[in-house]
């Protein structure tokens, strides 16, 4: 992706590590992961690498994008915001792993 200078996040980008066709930068814009530390308006980072335990993923299941934390014992789950029940690893689509948060003061 080229960026010129005047795209919006264009200060935000020069100060995060990011990787063409790796990373991209997903804006939050709902209140529903206040429970993991993420408010509206946040900026995440995400890049495509394997999972470790603990990580916080991006995730699309049924057709829906859902942040959750992903855990690998007793086996491969991703835990939404409760009340959600957990997902298993293999009823979800990987969109990206949460490598930075950026807030905007």
């Amino acid at each position: 992706m080229d960026l010129i200078p005047t795209h919006p996040l264009f200060p935000l980008l020069e100060e995060i590590p990011y990787h063409p066709s790796r990373s991209f930068v997903q804006q939050v814009d709902s209140d529903q992961w206040k429970e993991l530390g993420i408010q509206k308006k946040d900026r995440l980072l995400l890049e495509f690498r394997p999972l470790k335990d603990l990580d916080l993923a991006l995730i699309l299941h049924h057709g829906q994008s859902v942040l959750t934390r992903y855990r690998h014992h007793p086996k491969p789950q991703f835990l939404p915001p409760s009340p959600s029940p957990s997902i298993p690893e293999n009823e979800a689509v990987l969109q990206g792993v949460v490598t930075c948060l950026v807030r905007m003061m």
